[in-house]
């Protein structure tokens, strides 16, 4: 048996607000391709804390959705109407998660080619983001960039 450097990830899984679907950190780190170096907890620190974030921006949107239709849960509305709202949800926890650990991680490198690095990561993370607001835009069914004259 060799000697590993990386952490084996765990299939821990983080509960989310009422509504959505519980979160898997196995499958995150699968997801995102992590390769290991981060830790599970701070996987699931991450995934906890951006589910909090997509829920907080998706309130108002899941209050129509439960008092218009009684659904119970996300996977309930899939099911009725046909659509992929749980993939979108994940997908927009699973991005803005991994910004997050990509922003905190580029902190921590203290070699000479840090900086070089950091501005590496600039485009990983706001594709992240980028990546995380057209997944909730999906969810509430608006468009996925808003353009207006000047």
């Amino acid at each position: 048996m060799g000697f590993s450097a990386v952490n084996p990830v765990r299939d821990d899984v983080v509960i989310t607000p009422p509504f959505m679907p519980d979160l898997s950190v196995k499958e995150f780190g699968e997801a995102m391709k992590l390769d290991g170096t981060v830790t599970p907890a701070r996987m699931a620190y991450a995934l906890k804390d951006a589910a909090l974030s997509v829920c907080r921006e998706l309130k108002s949107w899941v209050s129509f959705v439960i008092d218009s239709d009684g659904f119970l849960t996300l996977a309930e509305y899939d099911v009725a109407y046909r659509t992929d709202k749980s993939f979108s949800f994940k997908k927009a926890v699973y991005n803005t998660a991994k910004a997050q650990l990509t922003e905190h991680y580029r902190d921590y490198d203290t070699g000479r080619d840090a900086s070089a690095r950091s501005k590496e990561l600039t485009p990983t993370i706001d594709s992240c983001y980028r990546n995380a607001r057209n997944a909730i835009a999906d969810i509430t069914d608006e468009p996925h960039s808003t353009v207006e004259l000047i």
